[in-house]
């Protein structure tokens, strides 16, 4: 569980830049996150205790002072320390040119960790974007004169040189997890075995040795959690929400979604905004 205050704001997919999500969370111990896969950047920054951060299998131990960076199509994880639960902020941002504001800041997938002793401005860009009710236009203006500030004291500070936990991953399934991220619109369990020249049965047994999960699994988690995503942080239609997450009917993925979630993709949309 956990104490949080969190807004999502719906960005027109054309926009330079758009905030999609704002908050801070005071968690419990072991509170947990996840898996989840997003459309769009989100960073968060550690105020107090600590906890662990996933990113495809790969995890990372991280405290107070420290953050990371979460980029689309990404399979990530977070969970609280069961002694020093962790407090934290974040901002998530997209647009046409999100990529390049990140590519500024030295962080990336295989490098997502930071440090920065700007704690008390991190977190105050966050509660003034989180005190800005209903963004107008010249609201929206000013909250994203914040996003600038939270990325500006993020870029003064340091890449952490933090030692992740790899696991003994067979090289096979993170193969297979990286196709998946940039072919999911087309990926199958068939295709995916051709893809990294493995058999289809084989491949099944990998992914239950390593993930507890089939790959025919792995890739409806991976479409569902980005769609949940897609219809908290977007306006675009439940059919256009089907099609990026991989489904060829809006049918099927309104079935798979109910099942998942309990609600219909166009009731928990209406939720989210609520």
């Amino acid at each position: 569980m956990e104490k949080a205050i969190a807004r999502d704001y719906a960005v027109n997919p054309r926009i330079e830049l758009g905030l999609t999500s704002v908050g801070r969370s005071d968690t419990m111990p072991e509170h947990k996150y996840g898996p989840a896969v997003r459309p769009y950047y989100l960073i968060h920054y550690i105020l107090a205790g600590s906890g662990t951060f996933k990113v495809n299998n790969i995890a990372y131990h991280l405290h107070a002072g420290q953050g990371f960076l979460i980029e689309p199509n990404y399979r990530t994880t977070y969970v609280a320390d069961k002694e020093t639960p962790w407090s934290y902020v974040w901002l998530g941002f997209t647009g046409k040119s999100a990529a390049t504001w990140v590519d500024q800041l030295n962080l990336s997938e295989t490098s997502p960790v930071f440090s920065s002793d700007e704690s008390y401005r991190l977190a105050n860009c966050v509660n003034e974007i989180l005190a800005l009710n209903n963004l107008t236009p010249a609201k929206n203006l000013r909250a994203i004169s914040y996003l600038f500030r939270f990325l500006s004291y993020i870029a003064s500070g340091v890449v952490a040189n933090v030692q992740p936990i790899r696991p003994e991953q067979n090289h096979y399934v993170t193969q297979a997890i990286h196709h998946i991220g940039h072919h999911l619109t087309t990926v199958t369990v068939d295709n995916l075995a051709q893809a990294i020249n493995v058999n289809r049965s084989y491949l099944t047994d990998l992914f239950k040795q390593d993930l507890d999960l089939t790959p025919s699994e792995y890739i409806r988690n991976f479409r569902i959690t980005k769609a949940r995503h897609l219809l908290e942080s977007s306006d675009i239609s439940i059919d256009q929400v089907a099609e990026q997450c991989g489904y060829q009917r809006t049918n099927s993925f309104t079935r798979v979604f109910k099942q998942t979630y309990g609600i219909s993709p166009r009731q928990y949309r209406q939720q989210s905004k609520n």
